[in-house]
């Protein structure tokens, strides 16, 4: 099944100006919003407008402490966003993987669930590795 959010076109990295920008947009978008944390737990809520932008204000102050310089926020449009994915600098993988990461957040006006299949964001939990003797001797 091909999901919303893979076949979209995002803005490149958002530059801190750009996010408050959004953050107001959003704001003032009047409509409710939908937010879901892909990789560290299942929570997910519904807000509106001025929640949303409470939220993202938030989320912003944190990663500022992180990094100053990007912005780590991804709109699909500027003039009229309606999806917002967010990445956590620490969660990001290194600048040398041959894959995207998955995003730490997905804001929107659509519940997440709809436009994105969530559980391929989940990291990969694998078994711990036996010994050679735990795997001789069990």
């Amino acid at each position: 099944m091909s999901y919303k959010i893979d076949s979209l076109t995002f803005s490149g990295l958002l530059h801190w100006e750009d996010v408050e920008k959004l953050i107001d947009d959003v704001k003032n978008s009047g409509e409710q919003w939908h937010y879901v944390y892909t990789q560290v737990d299942d929570e997910k809520g519904e807000m509106d407008a001025s929640k949303a932008a409470d939220f993202l204000k938030n989320i912003m102050d944190e990663i500022k402490k992180i990094d100053k310089i990007c912005g780590w926020f991804y709109v699909h449009t500027k003039e009229r966003p309606s999806i917002i994915k967010i990445y956590h600098p620490r969660m990001s993988g290194g600048g040398c993987s041959l894959t995207t990461p998955p995003p730490w957040i997905i804001v929107s006006k659509e519940k997440p669930e709809s436009i994105a299949d969530i559980a391929s964001y989940k990291p990969v939990v694998k078994p711990p590795k036996k010994g050679l003797f735990k795997s001789i001797f069990n």
